[in-house]
């Protein structure tokens, strides 16, 4: 016998539709063959094999020892390779998979939570992993593999990164009511560097956006805190520590109802939250229905409607 055969699942098939049938004609019409393909077939195999696999008379065909033996290694071949099939198509149609977003703290809490709340509802055997972290780590996930998209700021397309536009949100000031008029809904830069400053940590994007606002009014002031978490900033402010600047889409989670928003002004700082992705790399299924559910709950979705 041949120490290596190379075997093909229709093999496997014809195998067991013959021991099934009893018949090679019955059996040639169930794998849509015709009897001598099908005839040719085993007697390719019986060959390659050096073994008989069925006994032929005038009535009936009968599976030999060796045709027993082979087949219940076909049926376990055959089972296996359509439950593969099967899985492959679950796969497909986001039955089951695996999709992981990275997103920016202001985003993960808000727009990204209710967003993965209506996909999960959609498609419940999809597992979702979320990744929060500061602009850096966001594209570092994404550049790593560790993730299939990131929620992010706009930034230039390079060769290793695609960008599309999702959303826009902007920077506004968080204060305590008893430190502005109950009037008061907006606020300038110049202004607000009169008051004591709870400013995020340096390497956050909100940072850096503010520090950018304020040199475009020729003032540099030094914050009276400096803290890495938004929720932190809040809790100053709800003790009368300053005031603090945070991205409008943060709101919806963070702002305690006694607080107030005001929105920031000359200038205007808005950002454009972009879908980042790396370019070249084919979307699994899952991964592209999470991009076009995001598209859609970004089309009708506004933070100052969640306050």
């Amino acid at each position: 016998m041949a120490n290596r055969i190379n075997w093909e699942v229709r093999q496997f098939q014809a195998l067991v539709a013959i021991a099934e049938e009893g018949s090679f004609s019955a059996a040639a019409k169930r794998v849509f063959m015709s009897q001598p393909a099908l005839s040719l077939l085993i007697k390719q195999m019986e060959q390659r094999l050096e073994l008989k696999l069925f006994h032929r008379t005038t009535r009936k065909v009968e599976t030999t020892p060796a045709g027993q033996e082979l087949l219940v290694t076909a049926r376990r071949v055959i089972a296996e390779v359509e439950e593969a099939l099967a899985q492959l198509r679950d796969y497909a149609d986001c039955r089951h998979g695996r999709v992981a977003v990275a997103a920016l703290p202001s985003l993960a809490s808000t727009f990204l939570a209710e967003a993965v709340s209506g996909f999960r509802k959609q498609f419940p055997g999809v597992r979702v992993a979320v990744i929060d972290g500061v602009a850096s780590t966001v594209v570092e996930s994404l550049n790593a593999g560790e993730v299939d998209m990131a929620l992010g700021l706009e930034m230039q397309p390079g060769n290793e990164l695609s960008v599309s536009h999702l959303l826009t949100d902007e920077l506004v000031a968080i204060a305590h009511p008893s430190q502005f008029p109950i009037n008061q809904t907006s606020l300038t830069w110049t202004e607000l560097a009169r008051h004591p400053i709870v400013a995020m940590a340096r390497g956050t994007s909100i940072r850096r956006l503010a520090d950018q606002a304020f040199g475009r009014v020729g003032i540099d002031p030094e914050p009276a805190y400096e803290v890495s978490f938004m929720t932190t900033a809040i809790a100053l402010v709800e003790n009368g520590e300053g005031v603090t600047v945070l991205p409008s889409s943060a709101l919806p989670a963070l702002l305690p109802p006694h607080l107030i928003r005001l929105a920031l002004e000359s200038p205007r700082v808005e950002r454009q939250i972009c879908i980042l992705e790396r370019r070249g790399r084919h979307r699994s299924p899952a991964a592209e229905n999470m991009i076009e559910h995001l598209k859609r709950v970004a089309a009708n979705w506004s933070p100052t409607n969640r306050l």
